[in-house]
């Protein structure tokens, strides 16, 4: 499991935010932020997109632990609550991602994880394969980003997912096309673990 609390810590005092500033910009209370940041209280999903959107960060971003000056765990042009833009120019050089190097992430109530599947954030697409256990749920406040799209393949087991007020049922080599704004809440039916794909543009996750 990813611990969230100093990576946090270390984003909001490059960033120059007090607790206060970014209670304020997130929503989420003073005292809470502080006992994640201390490694007291474990964020949800949709608490965890409010802090990185905030910071001006990805998810991916906040689970990383590498030097600062490693240019691949660098985290540029993720749009804010404030901003909205393409993360760079079209890539102009191929690159092979191989197994077992990618970059991954798991959240305190999940049971699985997601992996970065192209290069680096520095993309105008960020696409990811994800595992989930059976018991699997999101949580209880739905998880919502900033305006694009997505994009979801399931490869295995089946997932009950909402989006908005509309609930769908994946099985194994269903897709799904919704837009990135959209409230969502997921989780896993029966007994088979889901693994699938997922692509977003612009790049947050």
């Amino acid at each position: 499991m990813t611990n969230f609390g100093e990576k946090i810590r270390l984003e909001r005092r490059l960033k120059s935010l007090s607790l206060k500033q970014l209670s304020q910009k997130t929503g989420l209370s003073i005292s809470f932020l502080s006992e994640v940041e201390r490694g007291i209280s474990q964020p949800s999903i949709a608490s965890l997109k409010k802090i990185a959107q905030a910071l001006g960060i990805s998810l991916l971003g906040l689970s990383l632990n590498g030097s600062q000056n490693n240019t691949d765990n660098q985290v540029t042009g993720i749009p804010t609550q404030h901003s909205h833009r393409h993360a760079g120019p079209y890539i102009t050089k191929a690159k092979v991602v191989r197994s077992g190097r990618r970059k991954r992430i798991s959240f305190p109530e999940m049971k699985g994880y997601f992996e970065l599947l192209t290069p680096d954030f520095n993309r105008l697409i960020e696409a990811l394969s994800f595992k989930a256990e059976p018991g699997f749920v999101s949580g209880k406040e739905q998880v919502s980003d900033l305006p694009g799209e997505k994009f979801m393949l399931i490869l295995e087991g089946t997932f009950e997912f909402h989006v908005g007020k509309e609930v769908f049922i994946l099985n194994e080599m269903d897709s799904l096309s919704y837009p990135a704004d959209a409230p969502i809440f997921y989780k896993v039916i029966g007994d088979k673990t889901v693994k699938g794909i997922l692509i977003i543009t612009p790049p947050g996750f």
